[in-house]
């Protein structure tokens, strides 16, 4: 890679992109996008953890912990 842009798009933060997806930070929270810069889905979180074997661990604004998978379904809550 030489550092030029990938996608177009522009996030407050941004994650290395794994498995073909990065997590990304816009001003309503985080999420998880693909390499188009396209958001997976469309809620945001307090915080994440990138996708291990189709899953990620988030926190949402409310203070609980969920897995979701990267349609952003939950799959259960912590």
């Amino acid at each position: 890679m030489d550092g030029s842009d990938l996608n177009g798009n522009y996030f407050l933060n941004l994650g290395v992109f794994h498995k073909g997806f990065a997590t990304a930070k816009d001003e309503n929270g985080w999420f998880h996008i693909n390499k188009e810069g396209t958001a997976a889905y469309s809620e945001r979180y307090w915080s994440m953890e990138p996708f291990y074997n189709v899953l990620a661990l988030v926190a949402v604004f409310r203070g609980n912990r969920i897995i979701i998978n990267e349609v952003g379904k939950k799959a259960c809550e912590i």
